[in-house]
């Protein structure tokens, strides 16, 4: 009789058959590893996605308010140009009502005994010290010169009068010049006529303008 001996097979198949359940094992546990990995990953990724969310809300939020005050700083701006273009209206036509009179005041002075023009103690030390000459005469006669004649249009003046000799013309000019009310002063012609005594006596024509 021949006998087969099964015994080894069964053996093999056996260890076979258990070496591929441990296998199979082995692979559900890394599915199901990986899977928890990969839930870790999303969940993490979940939360700082949320977290950005929250951040890019609140910087919406800024951004809404910061529109907000820009706007109203917009109109805030545009009321105080409104009132700034109406305080130099005012302005101006409180120097246009004043101007001239302030201007024939600083005349008044200058042709006045004992006047003379408006200007900085500072800045008439200082012309003193560079040269005397350059400055007005205190002791000056204001009898010596009178005006014929005065126009203004735009501060643009133009006098006309007459002195006894050059010098008072001269010390009358020096005067204009330094005053602070009177700018660009310029003699535009002299000449020589005889009073009604006969007496021999400068006429004299400038311009100048009018700082006011």
């Amino acid at each position: 009789m021949i006998r087969i001996n099964l015994l080894p097979e069964a053996k093999r198949q056996a260890s076979t058959g258990g070496g591929t359940q441990i296998w199979a094992v082995i692979y559900v546990l890394g599915f199901f590893a990986w899977a928890v990995v990969l839930l870790l990953v999303y969940l993490n990724y979940q939360d700082r996605l949320s977290e950005q969310q929250v951040k890019n809300n609140e910087l919406q939020s800024q951004i809404d308010r910061a529109k907000g005050q820009s706007e109203s700083i917009g109109e805030i701006e545009s009321a105080l140009a409104k009132s700034r273009q109406l305080e130099e209206v005012v302005t101006t036509l409180q120097t246009a009502r004043q101007g001239p009179a302030r201007m024939l005041m600083e005349l008044s002075r200058i042709l006045s005994e004992g006047g003379g023009p408006t200007v900085n103690p500072d800045v008439l030390d200082t012309m003193r010290r560079e040269n005397p000459l350059s400055v007005y005469n205190p002791g000056w006669d204001v009898r010596r010169l009178w005006l014929t004649g005065f126009e203004e249009s735009k501060r643009a003046c133009k006098i006309q009068g007459i002195g006894k000799t050059n010098e008072d013309v001269a010390e009358f000019l020096r005067r204009l010049t330094i005053s602070e009310l009177f700018d660009k002063v310029a003699l535009s012609s002299t000449g020589q006529v005889a009073d009604k005594g006969g007496l021999p006596v400068v006429t004299f024509s400038l311009s100048c303008e009018v700082m006011y």
